[in-house]
Protein backbone atom coordinates (compact mmCIF):
# COMPACT_ATOMS: atom_id res chain seq x y z
CA UNK A 1 0.00 0.00 0.00
CA UNK A 2 1.51 3.40 -0.95
CA UNK A 3 2.06 5.90 1.83
CA UNK A 4 0.90 9.49 2.17
CA UNK A 5 3.14 12.39 3.08
CA UNK A 6 2.41 15.01 5.71
CA UNK A 7 0.33 17.88 4.28
CA UNK A 8 2.14 21.13 3.53
CA UNK A 9 1.68 23.92 6.10
CA UNK A 10 -1.21 26.32 5.49
CA UNK A 11 -0.63 29.43 3.41
CA UNK A 12 -3.98 31.19 3.48
CA UNK A 13 -5.20 34.41 1.91
CA UNK A 14 -8.29 35.86 3.62
CA UNK A 15 -11.23 38.02 2.63
CA UNK A 16 -13.64 39.28 5.29
CA UNK A 17 -16.59 41.59 5.81
CA UNK A 18 -19.20 42.04 8.56
CA UNK A 19 -20.92 38.74 7.64
CA UNK A 20 -18.41 36.23 6.26
CA UNK A 21 -14.72 35.32 6.43
CA UNK A 22 -13.27 33.16 3.66
CA UNK A 23 -9.77 32.01 2.67
CA UNK A 24 -8.01 30.13 -0.07
CA UNK A 25 -4.83 28.15 0.60
CA UNK A 26 -1.84 28.50 -1.71
CA UNK A 27 -0.58 25.18 -0.35
CA UNK A 28 -3.82 23.52 -1.45
CA UNK A 29 -4.07 24.63 -5.06
CA UNK A 30 -5.86 27.82 -4.13
CA UNK A 31 -8.98 25.96 -3.03
CA UNK A 32 -11.25 27.39 -0.33
CA UNK A 33 -10.04 25.93 2.95
CA UNK A 34 -11.70 28.35 5.38
CA UNK A 35 -15.25 29.68 5.64
CA UNK A 36 -16.93 31.10 8.73
CA UNK A 37 -19.56 33.55 9.79
CA UNK A 38 -18.18 36.89 10.91
CA UNK A 39 -17.35 36.93 14.61
CA UNK A 40 -17.01 33.14 14.74
CA UNK A 41 -13.72 31.27 15.04
CA UNK A 42 -15.31 28.05 13.73
CA UNK A 43 -14.02 27.03 10.31
CA UNK A 44 -16.84 25.13 8.62
CA UNK A 45 -14.63 23.67 5.85
CA UNK A 46 -13.35 20.11 6.21
CA UNK A 47 -9.63 19.67 5.46
CA UNK A 48 -8.97 16.10 6.58
CA UNK A 49 -7.10 15.42 3.30
CA UNK A 50 -6.48 17.14 -0.03
CA UNK A 51 -9.60 15.63 -1.55
CA UNK A 52 -11.91 17.66 0.67
CA UNK A 53 -12.14 21.50 0.83
CA UNK A 54 -14.31 23.58 -1.54
CA UNK A 55 -12.81 23.00 -4.95
CA UNK A 56 -13.06 21.87 -8.56
CA UNK A 57 -12.54 18.21 -9.48
CA UNK A 58 -13.13 17.00 -13.04
CA UNK A 59 -13.29 13.59 -14.73
CA UNK A 60 -12.68 12.03 -18.15
CA UNK A 61 -11.27 8.84 -19.65
CA UNK A 62 -9.49 6.58 -19.85
CA UNK A 63 -10.31 4.35 -16.88
CA UNK A 64 -7.92 3.53 -15.30
CA UNK A 65 -5.55 6.37 -16.14
CA UNK A 66 -1.77 5.96 -15.95
CA UNK A 67 1.10 7.98 -17.36
CA UNK A 68 4.87 8.20 -17.05
CA UNK A 69 4.94 4.69 -15.61
CA UNK A 70 2.74 5.70 -12.67
CA UNK A 71 -0.22 3.52 -11.71
CA UNK A 72 -3.25 4.83 -9.80
CA UNK A 73 -3.82 4.09 -6.14
CA UNK A 74 -5.87 0.88 -6.24
CA UNK A 75 -8.92 2.18 -4.39
CA UNK A 76 -9.16 5.15 -6.80
CA UNK A 77 -8.31 3.36 -10.06
CA UNK A 78 -11.84 3.80 -11.47
CA UNK A 79 -11.67 7.59 -11.31
CA UNK A 80 -9.75 7.77 -14.58
CA UNK A 81 -8.32 11.14 -15.60
CA UNK A 82 -9.13 13.16 -12.47
CA UNK A 83 -7.48 16.58 -12.08
CA UNK A 84 -8.08 17.86 -8.54
CA UNK A 85 -7.56 21.50 -7.65
CA UNK A 86 -6.01 20.91 -4.23
CA UNK A 87 -3.54 18.11 -4.98
CA UNK A 88 -3.26 14.32 -4.98
CA UNK A 89 -3.99 11.39 -2.66
CA UNK A 90 -0.35 11.45 -1.51
CA UNK A 91 -0.86 14.96 -0.01
CA UNK A 92 1.20 16.75 -2.65
CA UNK A 93 -0.33 20.20 -3.24
CA UNK A 94 -1.05 21.46 -6.73
CA UNK A 95 1.25 24.07 -8.23
CA UNK A 96 0.22 27.73 -8.03
CA UNK A 97 1.12 29.65 -11.20
CA UNK A 98 -0.10 33.06 -10.07
CA UNK A 99 -2.48 34.75 -7.67
CA UNK A 100 -3.81 38.21 -6.88
CA UNK A 101 -5.71 39.66 -3.94
CA UNK A 102 -7.99 42.70 -3.96
CA UNK A 103 -10.13 44.27 -1.27
CA UNK A 104 -13.03 41.85 -1.82
CA UNK A 105 -11.60 39.59 -4.51
CA UNK A 106 -9.11 36.78 -4.98
CA UNK A 107 -7.72 35.22 -8.15
CA UNK A 108 -5.66 32.05 -8.37
CA UNK A 109 -4.26 30.08 -11.30
CA UNK A 110 -3.05 26.55 -10.72
CA UNK A 111 -2.00 23.30 -12.32
CA UNK A 112 -4.08 20.56 -10.64
CA UNK A 113 -2.69 17.14 -9.85
CA UNK A 114 -4.14 13.79 -10.92
CA UNK A 115 -5.71 12.54 -7.69
CA UNK A 116 -4.83 8.81 -7.85
CA UNK A 117 -1.26 9.32 -9.15
CA UNK A 118 1.92 10.27 -7.27
CA UNK A 119 2.78 13.92 -7.93
CA UNK A 120 1.55 13.94 -11.53
CA UNK A 121 0.51 17.36 -12.89
CA UNK A 122 -2.64 17.26 -14.98
CA UNK A 123 -2.53 18.50 -18.55
CA UNK A 124 -4.93 21.34 -17.83
CA UNK A 125 -5.06 24.66 -15.95
CA UNK A 126 -7.63 25.86 -13.42
CA UNK A 127 -8.37 29.54 -12.81
CA UNK A 128 -10.66 30.69 -10.02
CA UNK A 129 -12.00 34.18 -9.30
CA UNK A 130 -13.64 34.78 -5.89
CA UNK A 131 -15.73 37.80 -4.88
CA UNK A 132 -17.02 38.38 -1.35
CA UNK A 133 -20.29 40.29 -1.12
CA UNK A 134 -22.62 40.46 1.89
CA UNK A 135 -23.16 36.85 3.05
CA UNK A 136 -22.07 35.29 -0.25
CA UNK A 137 -18.91 34.14 -1.98
CA UNK A 138 -19.26 34.11 -5.76
CA UNK A 139 -16.78 31.87 -7.59
CA UNK A 140 -16.05 31.75 -11.30
CA UNK A 141 -13.88 28.96 -12.70
CA UNK A 142 -12.14 28.56 -16.06
CA UNK A 143 -10.77 25.16 -17.10
CA UNK A 144 -8.26 25.07 -19.97
CA UNK A 145 -7.44 21.56 -21.18
CA UNK A 146 -4.31 20.74 -23.22
CA UNK A 147 -4.14 16.95 -23.36
CA UNK A 148 -1.86 15.09 -25.75
CA UNK A 149 -4.42 12.26 -25.77
CA UNK A 150 -6.95 13.27 -28.46
CA UNK A 151 -9.37 10.39 -27.85
CA UNK A 152 -13.09 11.31 -27.78
CA UNK A 153 -14.08 10.21 -24.27
CA UNK A 154 -17.70 10.23 -23.18
CA UNK A 155 -19.13 12.76 -20.77
CA UNK A 156 -19.00 11.94 -17.06
CA UNK A 157 -20.50 13.50 -13.96
CA UNK A 158 -18.26 16.18 -12.48
CA UNK A 159 -17.64 17.92 -9.17
CA UNK A 160 -18.08 21.50 -10.31
CA UNK A 161 -17.69 22.27 -7.44
CA UNK A 162 -17.54 19.93 -4.46
CA UNK A 163 -18.12 21.25 -0.93
CA UNK A 164 -16.97 19.45 2.21
CA UNK A 165 -18.07 20.85 5.56
CA UNK A 166 -17.36 19.48 9.02
CA UNK A 167 -19.37 16.76 10.80
CA UNK A 168 -21.92 19.09 12.45
CA UNK A 169 -23.18 20.09 8.98
CA UNK A 170 -24.96 16.84 8.31
CA UNK A 171 -28.45 18.14 7.48
CA UNK A 172 -28.90 18.00 3.70
CA UNK A 173 -31.65 20.38 2.62
CA UNK A 174 -32.95 21.21 -0.83
CA UNK A 175 -36.09 21.85 -2.83
CA UNK A 176 -36.83 18.78 -4.95
CA UNK A 177 -40.48 19.40 -5.81
CA UNK A 178 -42.37 20.30 -8.97
CA UNK A 179 -43.37 23.86 -8.00
CA UNK A 180 -40.08 25.78 -7.97
CA UNK A 181 -39.96 29.41 -6.84
CA UNK A 182 -43.34 29.27 -5.13
CA UNK A 183 -42.05 28.95 -1.53
CA UNK A 184 -43.16 25.33 -1.58
CA UNK A 185 -41.86 23.17 1.28
CA UNK A 186 -38.23 22.05 1.14
CA UNK A 187 -37.04 18.52 1.86
CA UNK A 188 -34.45 17.49 4.43
CA UNK A 189 -32.23 14.43 4.16
CA UNK A 190 -30.15 13.11 7.04
CA UNK A 191 -29.13 9.81 5.48
CA UNK A 192 -25.46 8.98 5.84
CA UNK A 193 -22.83 6.94 4.09
CA UNK A 194 -23.90 6.78 0.47
CA UNK A 195 -23.91 9.37 -2.29
CA UNK A 196 -27.30 10.65 -3.32
CA UNK A 197 -28.35 12.42 -6.49
CA UNK A 198 -31.01 15.10 -6.01
CA UNK A 199 -33.08 16.76 -8.70
CA UNK A 200 -33.04 20.26 -7.20
CA UNK A 201 -35.43 22.31 -9.29
CA UNK A 202 -34.55 25.65 -7.62
CA UNK A 203 -30.85 25.15 -8.45
CA UNK A 204 -29.51 24.97 -4.89
CA UNK A 205 -28.80 22.64 -2.03
CA UNK A 206 -27.51 23.25 1.50
CA UNK A 207 -25.68 21.71 4.44
CA UNK A 208 -26.96 22.89 7.82
CA UNK A 209 -26.19 22.18 11.47
CA UNK A 210 -28.58 21.56 14.38
CA UNK A 211 -29.08 25.32 14.75
CA UNK A 212 -30.22 25.58 11.14
CA UNK A 213 -27.17 27.48 9.94
CA UNK A 214 -24.61 26.53 7.35
CA UNK A 215 -23.86 26.97 3.66
CA UNK A 216 -26.02 26.93 0.55
CA UNK A 217 -24.61 26.02 -2.87
CA UNK A 218 -26.35 27.83 -5.72
CA UNK A 219 -25.51 27.26 -9.37
CA UNK A 220 -27.79 28.99 -11.89
CA UNK A 221 -29.63 26.57 -14.16
CA UNK A 222 -28.11 23.44 -12.60
CA UNK A 223 -30.41 20.74 -11.18
CA UNK A 224 -28.08 17.76 -10.69
CA UNK A 225 -26.84 18.02 -7.11
CA UNK A 226 -25.19 15.35 -5.00
CA UNK A 227 -25.17 15.08 -1.22
CA UNK A 228 -23.57 12.68 1.21
CA UNK A 229 -22.24 12.28 4.74
CA UNK A 230 -18.96 10.64 5.69
CA UNK A 231 -18.59 9.02 9.08
CA UNK A 232 -21.32 8.43 11.67
CA UNK A 233 -20.33 11.38 13.86
CA UNK A 234 -22.15 14.68 13.85
CA UNK A 235 -19.27 16.42 15.58
CA UNK A 236 -15.69 17.27 14.77
CA UNK A 237 -13.49 19.93 13.25
CA UNK A 238 -11.68 20.62 10.03
CA UNK A 239 -9.09 17.84 10.35
CA UNK A 240 -11.51 15.11 11.44
CA UNK A 241 -12.87 12.50 9.03
CA UNK A 242 -16.58 13.23 9.64
CA UNK A 243 -17.95 15.47 6.94
CA UNK A 244 -21.06 16.63 5.18
CA UNK A 245 -20.78 16.83 1.41
CA UNK A 246 -22.56 18.47 -1.51
CA UNK A 247 -21.76 19.19 -5.11
CA UNK A 248 -23.16 20.00 -8.50
CA UNK A 249 -22.65 16.97 -10.71
CA UNK A 250 -23.57 17.73 -14.32
CA UNK A 251 -22.68 15.31 -17.08
CA UNK A 252 -19.97 17.20 -18.93
CA UNK A 253 -17.74 16.48 -21.90
CA UNK A 254 -14.11 17.64 -21.85
CA UNK A 255 -12.22 17.87 -25.13
CA UNK A 256 -8.46 17.40 -25.29
CA UNK A 257 -8.05 21.10 -26.21
CA UNK A 258 -11.16 22.84 -24.85
CA UNK A 259 -11.77 25.81 -22.59
CA UNK A 260 -14.78 25.92 -20.27
CA UNK A 261 -16.24 28.17 -17.59
CA UNK A 262 -18.76 27.72 -14.81
CA UNK A 263 -19.74 29.72 -11.74
CA UNK A 264 -21.47 29.19 -8.42
CA UNK A 265 -22.30 31.05 -5.23
CA UNK A 266 -21.85 30.02 -1.61
CA UNK A 267 -24.50 31.53 0.64
CA UNK A 268 -23.68 31.57 4.36
CA UNK A 269 -26.44 31.70 6.96
CA UNK A 270 -29.86 30.18 7.61
CA UNK A 271 -32.17 28.33 5.24
CA UNK A 272 -34.19 31.54 4.94
CA UNK A 273 -31.05 33.49 4.01
CA UNK A 274 -30.12 30.90 1.39
CA UNK A 275 -33.51 30.73 -0.26
CA UNK A 276 -33.98 34.50 -0.21
CA UNK A 277 -30.73 34.91 -2.09
CA UNK A 278 -31.69 32.28 -4.66
CA UNK A 279 -35.11 33.87 -5.19
CA UNK A 280 -33.49 37.27 -5.76
CA UNK A 281 -31.44 36.01 -8.71
CA UNK A 282 -32.47 36.04 -12.40
CA UNK A 283 -34.48 32.94 -13.31
CA UNK A 284 -33.28 30.64 -16.08
CA UNK A 285 -35.48 30.05 -19.11
CA UNK A 286 -38.13 27.36 -18.65
CA UNK A 287 -37.96 26.29 -22.30
CA UNK A 288 -35.10 25.18 -24.57
CA UNK A 289 -33.37 27.91 -26.57
CA UNK A 290 -30.10 26.28 -27.68
CA UNK A 291 -28.15 27.94 -30.50
CA UNK A 292 -24.78 26.29 -30.91
CA UNK A 293 -22.60 29.19 -32.05
CA UNK A 294 -19.40 28.47 -30.07
CA UNK A 295 -20.37 26.01 -27.34
CA UNK A 296 -22.20 22.71 -26.79
CA UNK A 297 -24.21 24.53 -24.11
CA UNK A 298 -24.01 21.47 -21.86
CA UNK A 299 -25.10 18.90 -24.48
CA UNK A 300 -23.20 15.62 -24.49
CA UNK A 301 -23.09 12.24 -26.22
CA UNK A 302 -23.50 8.58 -25.42
CA UNK A 303 -21.78 6.06 -27.72
CA UNK A 304 -21.04 8.68 -30.35
CA UNK A 305 -19.03 11.89 -30.66
CA UNK A 306 -18.77 15.16 -32.53
CA UNK A 307 -15.97 16.83 -34.51
CA UNK A 308 -14.48 18.25 -31.32
CA UNK A 309 -13.42 21.64 -30.06
CA UNK A 310 -13.85 24.41 -31.06
CA UNK A 311 -17.57 24.50 -31.82
CA UNK A 312 -18.18 26.55 -34.97
CA UNK A 313 -21.85 27.46 -35.39
CA UNK A 314 -23.07 23.87 -35.18
CA UNK A 315 -22.71 20.51 -33.51
CA UNK A 316 -21.22 18.14 -36.09
CA UNK A 317 -22.04 14.68 -34.72
CA UNK A 318 -21.69 11.11 -35.96
CA UNK A 319 -25.25 9.78 -36.39
CA UNK A 320 -24.03 6.28 -35.61
CA UNK A 321 -22.70 4.17 -32.77
CA UNK A 322 -19.06 4.35 -31.74
CA UNK A 323 -19.37 0.79 -30.46
CA UNK A 324 -21.64 -1.82 -32.03
CA UNK A 325 -21.60 -3.61 -28.67
CA UNK A 326 -23.96 -0.94 -27.33
CA UNK A 327 -27.50 -0.74 -28.61
CA UNK A 328 -27.96 3.03 -28.37
CA UNK A 329 -26.32 6.30 -29.21
CA UNK A 330 -27.71 9.60 -28.01
CA UNK A 331 -27.23 13.35 -28.30
CA UNK A 332 -28.44 14.58 -24.92
CA UNK A 333 -29.30 17.96 -23.40
CA UNK A 334 -28.23 19.05 -19.94
CA UNK A 335 -30.77 18.40 -17.20
CA UNK A 336 -32.96 21.38 -16.46
CA UNK A 337 -36.47 22.54 -15.54
CA UNK A 338 -38.68 23.13 -18.56
CA UNK A 339 -42.44 23.60 -18.54
CA UNK A 340 -44.16 21.57 -21.25
CA UNK A 341 -46.82 24.28 -21.45
CA UNK A 342 -44.15 26.73 -22.69
CA UNK A 343 -42.89 24.48 -25.46
CA UNK A 344 -45.86 23.13 -27.32
CA UNK A 345 -43.62 23.02 -30.37
CA UNK A 346 -39.94 22.20 -30.77
CA UNK A 347 -37.82 23.35 -33.69
CA UNK A 348 -34.72 21.36 -34.64
CA UNK A 349 -32.53 23.08 -37.21
CA UNK A 350 -30.40 20.25 -38.52
CA UNK A 351 -28.77 18.68 -41.58
CA UNK A 352 -28.88 14.87 -41.65
CA UNK A 353 -26.54 12.95 -43.92
CA UNK A 354 -27.89 9.40 -43.74
CA UNK A 355 -29.90 6.71 -45.49
CA UNK A 356 -32.21 6.65 -42.48
CA UNK A 357 -35.63 8.21 -42.92
CA UNK A 358 -36.55 9.05 -39.31
CA UNK A 359 -35.04 10.29 -36.07
CA UNK A 360 -36.28 9.95 -32.50
CA UNK A 361 -36.79 12.61 -29.83
CA UNK A 362 -36.80 11.20 -26.30
CA UNK A 363 -37.68 13.06 -23.11
CA UNK A 364 -37.38 12.60 -19.38
CA UNK A 365 -39.57 13.71 -16.50
CA UNK A 366 -37.89 14.29 -13.12
CA UNK A 367 -39.97 11.77 -11.18
CA UNK A 368 -39.21 8.84 -13.50
CA UNK A 369 -35.49 8.11 -13.90
CA UNK A 370 -32.09 9.59 -13.32
CA UNK A 371 -31.18 8.80 -16.92
CA UNK A 372 -33.24 8.79 -20.10
CA UNK A 373 -35.00 5.57 -21.05
CA UNK A 374 -37.02 5.15 -24.22
CA UNK A 375 -40.23 4.24 -22.44
CA UNK A 376 -43.66 4.26 -24.10
CA UNK A 377 -45.13 7.76 -24.11
CA UNK A 378 -41.70 9.34 -23.73
CA UNK A 379 -40.51 9.52 -27.32
CA UNK A 380 -41.65 10.46 -30.78
CA UNK A 381 -40.22 9.44 -34.16
CA UNK A 382 -40.25 12.11 -36.87
CA UNK A 383 -39.36 11.97 -40.57
CA UNK A 384 -36.03 13.36 -41.76
CA UNK A 385 -34.39 13.94 -45.13
CA UNK A 386 -30.86 12.61 -45.23
CA UNK A 387 -29.34 14.66 -48.06
CA UNK A 388 -27.03 16.75 -45.86
CA UNK A 389 -29.04 19.96 -46.33
CA UNK A 390 -30.15 22.15 -43.43
CA UNK A 391 -33.87 22.07 -42.64
CA UNK A 392 -36.01 23.10 -39.72
CA UNK A 393 -37.96 20.16 -38.31
CA UNK A 394 -41.06 21.38 -36.49
CA UNK A 395 -42.43 18.97 -33.89
CA UNK A 396 -45.92 19.61 -32.51
CA UNK A 397 -45.45 18.26 -28.98
CA UNK A 398 -48.93 19.27 -27.79
CA UNK A 399 -50.41 16.14 -29.37
CA UNK A 400 -48.48 13.78 -27.07
CA UNK A 401 -50.07 12.90 -23.73
CA UNK A 402 -46.72 12.30 -22.04
CA UNK A 403 -45.54 15.82 -22.84
CA UNK A 404 -46.79 17.61 -19.72
CA UNK A 405 -45.67 19.12 -16.44
CA UNK A 406 -41.93 19.48 -16.04
CA UNK A 407 -39.63 18.10 -18.73
CA UNK A 408 -36.14 17.65 -17.29
CA UNK A 409 -34.16 16.48 -20.32
CA UNK A 410 -34.40 15.67 -24.03
CA UNK A 411 -32.26 13.61 -26.39
CA UNK A 412 -31.97 12.76 -30.07
CA UNK A 413 -31.28 9.25 -31.32
CA UNK A 414 -32.14 6.83 -34.09
CA UNK A 415 -34.96 4.28 -33.95
CA UNK A 416 -33.76 0.69 -33.73
CA UNK A 417 -35.23 -0.06 -37.16
CA UNK A 418 -32.83 2.49 -38.71
CA UNK A 419 -29.60 1.03 -37.31
CA UNK A 420 -28.80 -0.74 -40.57
CA UNK A 421 -28.36 2.69 -42.19
CA UNK A 422 -26.04 4.20 -39.59
CA UNK A 423 -22.61 3.61 -41.11
CA UNK A 424 -21.08 6.91 -42.22
CA UNK A 425 -24.12 8.92 -41.09
CA UNK A 426 -23.79 12.40 -39.57
CA UNK A 427 -26.01 15.18 -38.29
CA UNK A 428 -25.16 18.86 -38.03
CA UNK A 429 -27.30 20.82 -35.60
CA UNK A 430 -27.49 24.62 -35.48
CA UNK A 431 -30.26 25.00 -32.92
CA UNK A 432 -32.91 23.27 -30.82
CA UNK A 433 -35.50 25.74 -29.60
CA UNK A 434 -39.08 26.25 -28.49
CA UNK A 435 -39.38 29.27 -30.78
CA UNK A 436 -38.77 29.33 -34.55
CA UNK A 437 -35.07 29.78 -35.42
Amino acid sequence: MPTQEQPAPQKRLFLANDKVRVAIDLNAGGAITYLSEAGSSENMVNNSDLGRQLQTSIYAGPIPYSINGKQPVYEWRNLGWNPVQTGDWYNHPSQIISYQQGQNTLYVKSVPLIWPLNQEPADCIFEHWLELKDNTVHVRCRISVNRVDTTHYEARTQEMPCVYLNGPYYRMVSYVGSKPFTNDAVSEFTDGGSWYYRYSSEHWTALLNDKGRGVGLFRPGEVRFGTAKFGPERTGGEFDFASGYMNTQPFFLFDHNGQYEYDYTLVVGSLTDIRQYVYSQPRPLTRPEFRFTNSRLGWYYTNTHDAGWPIRNELNVRWERDSLQKSRFRITSPMTVWQASEMRKLYIQAAFQTKATSARLVWLKPEEHFEIEEDPGRYVDFPIIGDGQYRTYELDMSQFGGWNGIISQIALTSPETQYAYEKGSTVRIRSITATPP
